[in-house]
């Protein structure tokens, strides 16, 4: 397995959730409190797809985004599905980081 797919095997889920967190939105557009749900749902899924976005290119931004937007995503526990993928996106990114080799310290 590369070291690109050990690090980031939560980004399909975290994908998952950011679809997920859309057709939260679009389900709910006959709501009669549809502002705070839009804006809850598109927030966490615009979050979460900047995070993924930035991620290779500026990784501690991109896992801070990455962990906030699935907080959002986590606010919709009656779903069953988007806290659990959220949680389990959290964990990745946080493992990912704790493992990352370019975090090792150098010693001089």
């Amino acid at each position: 397995m590369s070291q690109v797919l050990r690090q980031a095997w939560w980004a399909p889920i975290a994908a998952l959730l950011l679809a997920a967190q859309l057709v939260v939105a679009v389900t709910n557009l006959g709501h009669e409190n549809v502002v705070p749900i839009l804006v809850i749902a598109l927030v966490g899924a615009l979050v979460l797809a900047a995070g993924l976005w930035t991620r290779p290119r500026a990784r501690l931004l991109g896992n801070a985004l990455i962990v906030v937007g699935s907080l959002f995503g986590a606010f919709w526990f009656w779903t069953g599905y988007t806290p659990v993928m959220a949680v389990i996106v959290i964990i990745g990114v946080v493992t990912s980081e704790v493992r990352s080799p370019a975090r090792a310290a150098t010693t001089l």
